[in-house]
């Protein structure tokens, strides 16, 4: 068999997308970590997240290679070819109504930040990322995936400025980190489950659910099946490390973050003025290119995009989210569609064990897109 070449360019922008749709408003801000990993304390916020990647991998891995080798019309198709078609239909529409009411509220969000840092109107902020975000997705999955590609890494190179801070912080104050690590846990700080372990295992299947359709159409733009397994993975990898440096932060810098609702903006502002401005405006990109793919994945799966149909369709869902933002409580409702999500997710990757290692012809996919012929293709 010859061996299939890749892209460093793609590879690099297919792991940037990733980054880029994983962090979005609950990420950047800090409280994803802060609730899922940071407030066990070091040593077991890294054991969590370490089992969270691990998981991650082979579900980015199987994926993205499952988009690539099928190329489904409709990227929401991946439902029914892991379920069959009836359980797969209603996670597809459990994924698009799941999925556009964390767009609601990350529009919220985006208004909340925008108003808290620089004074504008919560609505204009919202209002103004929503039409960014409108006019990204109609540009079409291709130039939505190449432009959120280069705002990944961005992200990433934020988290790792916040986390050499905090080692040079600990290299100045020795047992800092396992003082914090300590004290964190009776803070008083929410956390997403009552058991460390089992939250880092919650935050892998929250992303699948949150991510399934996205991860399918993301892998769908590689050449090859390696091109668009490496690039998920490698995003992968970034991302839990992301995570860590983050985890060290939040515990070093525990006194700042103490009572603040945005902790990484509290630890930017602390560590320069500067960089709390700097950080201000990346958050507000970290949720312009989430909203920005959301929004794309939602609409897919009633048209394909850059039709008239799409593009009608997205303006409508725009509308509606803006408005919606504006009047919706953002904390309440993502915690409760992050904790339904984070089940479901378990449900489906029991549907995906069983279709990858015991029966591969399980649930016989019928392409649309292929005269209906009956295809079944092992990833």
């Amino acid at each position: 068999m010859e061996k299939q070449s890749i892209s460093i360019k793609k590879v690099t922008i297919l792991a940037g997308a990733f980054c880029a749709y994983m962090i979005g408003s609950g990420f950047s801000t800090g409280q994803e970590v802060l609730q899922f990993f940071s407030v066990y304390g070091v040593a077991k916020g890294i054991i969590s997240t370490l089992v969270y990647a691990a998981i991650t991998i082979w579900l980015i891995y199987t994926l993205y290679g499952t988009g690539q080798k099928m190329q489904f019309s409709n990227p929401y198709d991946v439902f029914e070819y892991y379920c069959g078609k009836y359980i797969g239909k209603f996670y597809t529409w459990y994924s698009v109504v799941l999925l556009y009411g964390i767009y609601v509220v990350m529009l919220a969000g985006a208004g909340a930040t925008i108003n808290q840092y620089f004074g504008i109107p919560a609505y204009i902020g919202g209002y103004g990322v929503a039409i960014l975000a409108l006019l990204t997705a109609l540009l079409g999955v291709e130039k939505l995936i190449n432009i959120i590609g280069v705002i990944g890494p961005i992200k990433i190179v934020f988290m790792i400025v916040v986390g050499v801070s905090a080692f040079i912080t600990m290299a100045s104050q020795p047992n800092l980190l396992s003082e914090n690590s300590a004290l964190i846990q009776t803070v008083g700080f929410q956390q997403a489950s009552g058991n460390w372990l089992w939250s880092g295992i919650l935050y892998a299947f929250l992303g699948l659910v949150f991510g399934n359709a996205f991860f399918v159409m993301n892998g769908q733009t590689a050449k090859n099946l390696r091109e668009a397994r490496l690039g998920g993975v490698i995003g992968a990898i970034a991302l839990a490390g992301a995570v860590i440096l983050l985890i060290i932060a939040e515990n070093v810098y525990l006194d700042v973050i103490e009572g603040q609702q945005v902790p990484t903006l509290a630890i930017a502002n602390h560590i320069s003025p500067a960089l709390g401005l700097i950080f201000a405006l990346i958050i507000v990109l970290c949720i312009y290119s989430a909203v920005s793919s959301i929004l794309q994945v939602v609409t897919r799966n009633f048209a394909v995009d850059k039709t008239k149909k799409f593009n009608i369709l997205a303006t409508v869902l725009t509308v509606v989210g803006m408005f919606g933002g504006m009047v919706l409580p953002f904390d309440k409702m993502v915690n409760l569609l992050y904790v339904i999500a984070a089940y479901s997710g378990i449900v489906l990757t029991g549907f995906m064990i069983y279709k990858e290692f015991i029966n591969k012809n399980a649930f016989p996919f019928r392409k649309s897109n292929d005269e209906n012929k009956d295809v079944d293709v092992a990833v």
